[in-house]
């Protein structure tokens, strides 16, 4: 697989699951939207295109090297267990991003880019396109660590990476769910209320519901939080200045003084 192909089948999962969401959003909302919504569109995409350019260096020259370099060697710990290191590659990637997205909010330095994503004060499908890209940048060598000493292939991160999408693409949406059908999922997957828990400005429920496919590392490593509904009516951060300014959010995490975690 070229690297065009991995770029473009992402690309179309990317956008197709933003579509869906973005409809799905706006006939069944769950919050009412306090800003103008063709301007979080306007700036979340801005932010889309920024990153989707500047990510394609780390991609070509990091991620694919290393994925293209296990996929021939067909090393790693699990290389002889056939299709069950297919799910355990699902499920190590899983455990290693719960805890990525865990030290993004226990390392100052890895909270100034991630603090970028947690300052916007609504949560839609908008919000799930709204990362640094220093924090991107960081996450994909943190990824071909894991890759490299997992031997996981490039089949099985690419069967990761479009499940993932789609998942932060579904529960960072705005989308009402019925209470059964919510608390039924949620015990298997992150849901919408459950990753609001993790947008609140209240610290004691943001830090918390660090997974991104499966609830059940919260449980496992004691990281899970039921926010009140109280604090679930105000999200982002104490700073709410700076939310849907394009350049502010770029330069953010360089800057001298910021916001601690």
């Amino acid at each position: 697989m070229t690297i065009e192909t991995l770029f473009t089948l992402k690309l179309s999962f990317f956008i197709l699951g933003f579509i869906i969401f973005l409809i799905l959003e706006t006939i069944y909302p769950n919050r009412i939207w306090t800003s103008k919504r063709y301007k979080r569109v306007t700036f979340h995409a801005a932010l889309a295109i920024f990153n989707t350019i500047l990510m394609r260096i780390p991609m070509l020259f990091i991620l694919m090297p290393v994925l293209l370099i296990v996929t021939e060697s067909q090393g790693g710990v699990f290389y002889d267990l056939g299709i069950l290191k297919f799910i355990l590659s699902f499920l190590i990637l899983d455990i290693a991003l719960y805890w990525w997205h865990r030290f993004n909010h226990t390392n100052q330095f890895l909270w100034k880019f991630h603090f970028v994503h947690h300052v916007d004060t609504h949560m839609d499908v908008g919000t799930s396109l709204r990362f640094h890209i220093g924090e991107l940048f960081l996450s994909t060598l943190y990824k071909a660590i894991i890759i490299y000493l997992f031997g996981i292939t490039l089949s099985e991160f690419l069967f990761y990476e479009l499940i993932l999408v789609l998942s932060i693409q579904f529960h960072h949406s705005n989308i009402k769910l019925a209470d059964q059908t919510e608390s039924i999922l949620s015990k298997v997957i992150v849901t919408p209320k459950y990753h609001t828990n993790h947008h609140t400005v209240t610290k004691g429920s943001r830090e918390a519901n660090y997974a991104s496919i499966f609830t059940i590392w919260d449980k496992v490593f004691l990281s899970y939080k039921d926010a009140t509904d109280g604090e679930r009516l105000e999200m982002g951060l104490e700073n709410r200045e700076m939310e849907l300014k394009f350049l502010s959010n770029i330069q953010y995490p360089f800057k001298k003084n910021v916001d601690s975690l």
